[in-house]
């Protein structure tokens, strides 16, 4: 998905969700969170030592030996530092500044990246453990029928408890990239400083009529997208060369989920409480549940269920039983 480079003087680091890290004590400590993008610059001041697993694949989704962890562009290294970035500018850039991360990279900067690529990079990331996986890429369809291309990877995640948060896309309203559109996909679309939709933040309702992944007795199925946003303009975080800029895109609004998602199980039990096939489901549950609902009722083109509020979700999840953890 290509996001557009802003100007604008004022801009948002994922600590202006409203959580300045250590709410509740959470700063995403213990958890790892996966990230399929254009790589890493494992050196930047915000993200030394916490790229803990790294891994390359080629357009044939072959890993690439010998490879050390580097970021074709400035995307990846942008993604990375709005999840678990610290604050060597000076400010907070990351939602989650003690999570861990691994990071594949399965994109190219110029070229853009292949399916299999990134669905090497899924396996991959399940292997290593992670607790949710963050994916700001993507291609535009425009078929109400999206393609199954991820749905078999994407179950895999979710029956081992970790949620696939994807980009929506960059083309607005009425469109979708594919994987977010996938129906089983946590997709994210992007709000600006006024908690408007951003203009170019996708979203649309989707029909799957055949599938080998779902009983016909429920076919045809129309669903919605995305399932919630986050902010996603005027975003700043690191890039390569210990340097820091803004972005604008659903991709920068994805990773903010992801690093909320890291806030979320640090600060609970679940991942003590819940068995693996049922995680990923109760963390989605609590995000779009403690949305703030900005548009119109229930699930919607623009908003999803709502813009996440990650305070109100671990409140939600004490409330629910899951406990604080010590």
């Amino acid at each position: 998905m290509t996001d557009s480079h802003v100007k604008e003087p004022q801009f948002f680091s994922a600590a202006t969700l409203g959580q300045l890290p250590g709410a509740y004590g959470a700063r995403g400590k213990g958890v790892k969170i996966g990230v399929l993008d254009t790589g890493v610059d494992a050196d930047h001041p915000d993200l030394k030592g916490k790229i803990v697993d790294w891994a390359e694949f080629d357009v044939n989704g072959d890993p690439v030996p010998n490879s050390k962890p580097h970021d074709t562009d400035k995307h990846g290294t942008h993604c990375c530092g709005t999840i678990a970035g610290g604050k060597a500018s000076g400010q907070w850039i990351g939602a989650a500044p003690e999570a861990e991360l691994a990071v594949a990279l399965v994109l190219d900067g110029v070229t853009g990246g292949s399916d299999a690529q990134v669905l090497a990079g899924i396996d991959w990331m399940v292997e290593r453990g992670v607790d949710a996986i963050s994916m700001s890429l993507g291609g535009l369809t425009l078929d109400p029928e999206t393609p199954s291309t991820y749905t078999e990877a994407i179950l895999t995640c979710l029956r081992a408890g970790i949620p696939v948060v994807t980009a929506i896309g960059n083309e607005g309203d009425g469109t979708t990239g594919s994987p977010g559109n996938d129906l089983f996909a946590f997709a994210v679309g992007a709000t600006d400083y006024n908690d408007h939709a951003a203009g170019f933040s996708g979203g649309r309702t989707h029909i799957i009529r055949t599938s080998t992944f779902i009983d016909p007795k429920f076919l045809p199925l129309p669903y919605s997208k995305p399932e919630v946003s986050a902010p996603g303009v005027a975003i700043k975080s690191s890039v390569p060369g210990s340097n820091w800029t803004v972005f604008n895109g659903t991709s920068m609004a994805t990773p903010h989920v992801a690093g909320a998602i890291a806030l979320l199980l640090c600060a609970t039990m679940i991942r003590d409480e819940v068995e693996a096939s049922k995680r990923a489901f109760v963390i989605q549950d609590l995000l779009t549940g403690s949305a703030e609902e900005l548009g119109e009722s229930g699930q919607n083109h623009r908003f999803g269920f709502g813009r996440i509020d990650v305070l109100r979700a671990i409140g939600f999840a004490g409330q629910r039983g899951f406990g604080h953890a010590s």
